[in-house]
C-alpha cells in the first residue's frame, strides 16, 4: 500500500523537480533490487554496462536540472 509522506520545500523548487528526485531515489532502489534478484537467480548481469547506462541517464537528468536553476538565477 503506497504511503503519502508530506514534505515542505522552499517555494522555488517546483513539483516537477521534487518528482524527479523521488523518481531517481526510486531507480536507484529499483536497480538495487533487480541486481540482487538477478544475482541470486544465477542470471548474468553486466553490472558495468548497467552503471554506465545509469551515470549517463543520471548527468542527463542532472544538466536539465542545473540548466534550469541557471535559467532561475540560482546558481
Amino acid at each position: 500500500m503506497p504511503r503519502i509522506v508530506k514534505i515542505v520545500v522552499p517555494d522555488e523548487v517546483k513539483e516537477p523537480e521534487v518528482a524527479r528526485w523521488v523518481a531517481e531515489g526510486l531507480s536507484r532502489k529499483v536497480f538495487r533490487k533487480l541486481v540482487i534478484e538477478s544475482l541470486s537467480e544465477g542470471i548474468e548481469v553486466d553490472l558495468e554496462r548497467a552503471l554506465e547506462e545509469f551515470e549517463r541517464t543520471r548527468d542527463e537528468v542532472w544538466r536539465k536540472i542545473e540548466e534550469e536553476y541557471r535559467k532561475k538565477g540560482l546558481i
